[in-house]
């Protein structure tokens, strides 16, 4: 299985805020921090990415773990997945 950048952007860009923007208010909210705030990124990451792959119509289990893994990540920072070219 093959990672589709467009189907990571429209995870991360979930309901217009972003899932950067979802977990930071929430975050915020519930005043969480350490496990907290890393438990708030994981079922955020997962809810976007099952919400959206059930839109697009591919709600398998692997594609399920590889994008809320991939969506994790990129939302907390950890790595980025999804690049800006600049000057383009």
């Amino acid at each position: 299985m093959t990672v589709d950048p467009i189907i990571l952007t429209a995870i991360m860009g979930f309901l217009g805020v972003g899932v950067i923007g979802i977990i930071q208010i929430l975050k915020e909210f519930l005043h969480a921090t350490g496990i907290g705030a890393w438990a708030i990124a994981v079922v955020v990451s997962l809810g976007a990415t099952v919400i959206t792959l059930l839109q697009a119509g591919l709600l398998k289990p692997l594609p399920v773990i590889i994008y809320s893994v991939l969506v994790f990540l990129e939302a907390t920072g950890i790595y980025r997945v999804v690049t800006k070219e600049v000057g383009q």
